[in-house]
C-alpha cells in the first residue's frame, strides 16, 4: 500500500551539550545544560570556530561502504536548473502540481521527477517532468528510487525537493500559492535540510516558544531552526542530501513513520543547527491514505537509525550524540524534544557553509 502522505512524527532531538566559551559569550543554565549565545543573536565565537572540525571532513571519511558515496562535499553544483522536485503519484501528476503556479510550467527554474505507483503515466505534455513506473514500492522504498533515479543524473541540482502528491504551498499570510517564494528562500538562505509545517500543526512556533522559554531568545528571522518536521515536503541541499538519504526501509512493515524518525535523527546529528522551518510558508495536505503506523520507537530502532554514523567519527561527536540521544529518549518519552541545546541556537545564517558536524555537539 502506497501513501505519499507522512504526518505524526513525534519530537526528536540529541542531547548534547556545547561547552565552549569565549569571553563574549553569556552561558545560561537551562534544565540541566548549557546554551551559549551572545548578545547579538549569534552563535557564540567558538561555536563559529569549527575549522579543525571539518577542515579534513571529506577525507577523514572512511572507505566504509555506507559513507564512501556520500562524501557530498565532492559534488560540484553543475546544472543549470536549481531544483529538483521529487514526488510519488498514482498516476500522473495531478491538477494541484500541474498549475503553472505550481509545478506545470517547464520555462521556470526547475525539474520533476514522478515515480506512478498505480499506473503508467504516458502522459508527455510537460517536458520538464520525468516519469518512472513501479507498483510495489512502500512510501519510503519510493522516494528511494526517486532518489536513486536523481543521483543518475549527470547534473547536480541545488536543492532535492522530495513531496508528497496533494501538497500546495501556501504563504499562510497572503493565503496564495507560494511555490517561487519557497525556492526564493532556499536561494537566499541555503540551509542543510528545509521543511514547512502543516495547518496546526506549528512546530516553527513550538520550536520559538522553546527557544524563548529557556531564556535564549535572540532577534527572529522569518525562519528558525528545528528539530522535528514532518516530510510532507522536505528539501535537501546538494551538499547534504547523501549524507541523510536513502531512507531507513528496516521497519516498513510496522510503521512507515520510522523512516523519517531515522531520518529526523541523521539530520539532528549531523546537520545540528542547520535544519530550518519558514515561519509563514506552509504546505497543505488532501489526502490520507491508509498505511501502516506506529509512533512506538524502541531502543532497537534508535540503534538501527544510527547505524552507519560511526563512519563520522573523525570529526569527534556523532558516536556520543547518537548514543545520548538514545539513552534520553528513553528516558524523557515525547519531552525529550524540548530539551536539546539544539533549541537554543538562533536560526543559521544565510549561505552557511553546509558540512555534516559542522556544530559540534558534545557532552557536557
Amino acid at each position: 500500500m502506497q501513501t505519499p502522505f507522512v504526518v505524526g512524527i513525534a519530537t526528536l532531538c540529541t542531547l548534547c551539550t556545547i561547552y565552549f566559551f569565549s569571553e563574549s559569550c553569556t552561558s545560561v543554565f537551562v534544565d540541566q545544560f548549557i546554551f551559549p549565545y551572545d548578545e547579538s543573536c549569534h552563535y557564540s565565537s567558538a561555536e563559529y570556530n569549527t575549522t579543525a572540525l571539518v577542515h579534513g571532513a571529506a577525507n577523514a571519511m572512511t572507505a566504509n561502504g555506507d559513507v564512501a558515496a556520500a562524501n557530498s562535499n565532492a559534488v560540484s553544483l553543475t546544472s543549470s536548473v536549481r531544483f529538483l522536485y521529487l514526488v510519488q503519484t498514482e498516476m500522473c501528476l495531478p491538477s494541484n502540481l500541474r498549475m503553472n503556479e505550481a509545478l506545470g510550467d517547464g520555462h521556470l527554474d526547475f525539474h520533476v521527477i514522478a515515480l506512478s505507483f498505480k499506473q503508467r503515466c504516458d502522459d508527455n505534455s510537460l517536458s520538464h517532468v520525468e516519469y518512472i513506473f513501479n507498483s510495489s514500492t512502500t512510501w519510503t522504498t519510493g522516494r528511494n528510487i526517486l532518489y536513486e533515479t536523481a543521483m543518475k543524473r549527470q547534473n547536480a541540482y541545488l536543492y532535492y525537493i522530495f513531496m508528497d502528491d496533494d501538497v500546495s504551498v501556501i504563504d499562510s499570510k497572503e493565503g496564495v500559492l507560494a511555490w517561487r517564494k519557497f525556492e526564493e528562500f532556499l536561494t537566499s538562505v541555503q540551509p542543510a535540510v528545509a521543511a514547512l509545517d502543516l495547518p496546526g500543526q506549528d512546530y516553527a512556533q513550538r520550536a520559538i516558544k522553546i527557544h524563548r522559554s529557556k531564556r535564549c531568545s535572540c532577534e527572529e528571522a522569518h525562519y528558525t531552526g528545528t528539530l522535528w518536521y514532518d516530510a510532507m515536503i522536505n528539501a535537501f541541499h546538494f551538499k547534504a542530501v547523501q549524507h541523510l538519504l536513502p531512507y531507513n526501509p528496516t521497519f516498513d512493515k510496522k510503521t512507515w513513520w520510522a523512516s523519517q524518525m531515522a531520518l529526523i535523527v541523521r539530520s539532528e546529528i549531523l546537520f545540528r543547527g542547520q535544519v530550518v522551518l519558514h515561519r509563514e510558508i506552509r504546505c497543505r495536505g488532501t489526502q490520507n491514505r491508509p498505511y501502516p503506523r506506529d509512533l512506538n520507537f524502541t531502543p532497537l530502532m534508535y540503534r538501527q537509525f544510527t547505524k552507519g554514523l560511526d563512519a563520522y567519527r573523525a570529526p569527534g561527536c556523532v558516536a556520543k550524540c547518537a548514543q545520548i540521544m538514545i539513552d534520553q529518549w528513553m528516558k524523557f518519552g515525547n519531552q525529550n524534544g524540548y530539551r536539546s541545546s539544539t533549541l537554543c541556537l538562533p536560526p543559521p545564517p544565510p549561505h552557511d557553509p553546509v558540512e555534516p558536524c559542522r556544530y559540534q555537539c558534545n557532552l557536557h
